[in-house]
């Protein structure tokens, strides 16, 4: 790499500059960190957070497992004391029984309580008296963790699939764009791009931050779309270097996007990488969006992507 201009000292921006072995990437295009943890206990792990930050198809089958396990428990504890213990409930078979007992499970769990088949006995109004103080503090638990996950704010913020090295007023540029997905408005954002290198330090592999300087880092409003440019100047970091130069030093762009929810009146930030692979040289950005007849401006997310060749 060329020499580093003077006010673009290396730092750590807490990913560690030191490692050995193979790396695929630091950051995965959907924002997380490629970091896997171990040597943890239960007792570092966040129950509500654990909850309200996995996917909408892990909680809902994480709730229903957790329903029917539950209902089948309280089911073998209405067998095991006696089905003759629940009016309403005889059966001929086994698995009628079963059945019996896991639906009065159900309705006691839900406290819907339909009145045809109810609890006889000590030991299984017990068992039905648990069971409903469970179900009334587990339907509570749920609902706040349901408002906790509606109410987070978060950003859904379009990055272009790639990168590109495209021609900028006399000189190169390295540039993307990004979009907002939702309607909502989003102010005041600050754009962030962290240039990281792979070098060789004697037997171990260096890694090396720089922060880019941007053309315009922050924008005051996101309707549209906003295309990212880093000047390829003389006192780029990028300056001279070749496409396979950005191989041999495993080059990869580090992005953070900040801004303020104006629904939620927060700060929320949204976060991806570009590997080397993942840059396209000699391209430009065509314009994703356009006036309708009305005079209305329509984007139109699916052309975010789109670029052409600049024969450079």
């Amino acid at each position: 790499m060329s020499s580093e201009p003077l006010n673009q000292q290396p730092f750590d921006p807490g990913i560690t500059q030191t490692y050995t072995g193979e790396l695929r990437r630091i950051v995965n295009r959907d924002g997380s960190f490629n970091v896997r943890r171990r040597g943890r206990s239960l007792r570092d792990v966040h129950v509500y957070q654990l909850l309200v930050s996995m996917s909408w198809t892990k909680f809902m089958g994480l709730v229903l497992a957790v329903y029917a396990a539950v209902n089948f428990v309280f089911a073998g504890l209405y067998l095991a004391a006696g089905l003759q213990n629940l009016s309403g409930a005889e059966a001929s078979t086994r698995i009628e029984s079963l059945l019996n007992a896991f639906f009065f499970s159900v309705q006691t769990l839900t406290t819907v309580g339909y009145g045809a088949m109810s609890p006889k006995g000590i030991t299984t109004n017990i068992i039905a008296s648990v069971e409903a103080m469970m179900g009334v503090l587990g339907f509570a638990f749920a609902a706040g963790i349901l408002y906790g996950r509606f109410s987070r704010p978060s950003a859904r913020i379009l990055f272009s699939d790639q990168a590109i090295i495209a021609p900028f007023r006399d000189g190169m540029s390295l540039q993307f764009r990004i979009a907002n997905r939702r309607s909502n408005a989003i102010v005041n954002l600050e754009a962030t791009v962290l240039l990281m290198t792979v070098e060789w330090e004697g037997t171990e592999h260096k890694r090396k931050y720089l922060r880019l300087e941007l053309e315009r880092p922050n924008v005051y409003f996101l309707p549209l779309t906003w295309t990212i440019v880093h000047p390829i100047d003389a006192s780029s970091p990028l300056s001279g270097l070749a496409k396979e130069q950005f191989a041999e030093r495993s080059v990869e762009l580090l992005v953070l996007i900040t801004g303020f929810d104006d629904s939620f009146s927060q700060v929320v930030n949204a976060r991806t990488s570009y590997r080397w692979d993942e840059i396209v040289w000699g391209a430009r950005f065509l314009p994703a969006f356009h006036a309708d007849e009305a005079g209305e401006l329509v984007l139109d997310l699916a052309r975010i992507n789109d670029t052409v060749p600049t024969g450079l």
